[in-house]
């Protein structure tokens, strides 16, 4: 990822295709866990992207850059939640791409994920399980304490492992 964001300071964007590859499922899926809808979260990830090489001298050296990604589509994705210019649909399917490569895989994620009404707890569950960050990297993209992710996160995985116990048991 380093060698990516050097050639992008140096305006050198014959990378680019690979970067946005390696990258643009997360930030697709962070503006969608908000928005629940997939033509605004495709808007918001095309822009995070435009607002990365915008201020690609802005990027440390040592960043995350996964990290920096979400935490700008995250808030660009709050920012057009928070201006009603959308309605939001929250049934709508993901049908970006999957996150497995096995489709009964992902749809059943998604049921699992769909089981925590928080959607606080639906993100970080996300960012740690399915695209492993740490929790100081979540923290820092949700703007949340780090202890506020580690007990919401104790507390979602306790729940849908009651939860999904009991379906078992059914």
């Amino acid at each position: 990822m380093k060698d990516h964001i050097s050639r992008f300071k140096r305006n050198d964007y014959s990378t680019f295709n690979e970067f946005y590859a390696l990258t643009s499922k997360q930030v697709f899926f962070t503006a969608y866990g908000i928005l629940k809808n997939k033509e605004a979260a495709e808007d918001i990830l095309q822009d995070t992207f435009v607002t990365l090489l915008n201020k690609i001298d802005d990027v440390k050296e040592n960043e995350n850059i996964y990290a920096y990604l979400c935490m700008i589509a995250r808030n660009k994705a709050i920012n057009e939640y928070n201006s009603g210019k959308r309605i939001l649909y929250d049934e709508e399917v993901i049908d970006y791409t999957a996150i497995t490569h096995d489709d009964h895989s992902s749809i059943r994620i998604q049921e699992i994920l769909s089981l925590l009404d928080d959607e606080l707890d639906r993100e970080i569950i996300t960012y740690h399980v399915l695209f492993d960050y740490n929790f100081k990297e979540i923290a820092k993209i949700i703007s949340k304490p780090l202890g506020t992710v580690l007990w919401k996160y104790n507390k979602a995985i306790k729940y849908l492992k009651e939860k999904l116990k009991g379906e078992e048991d059914e």
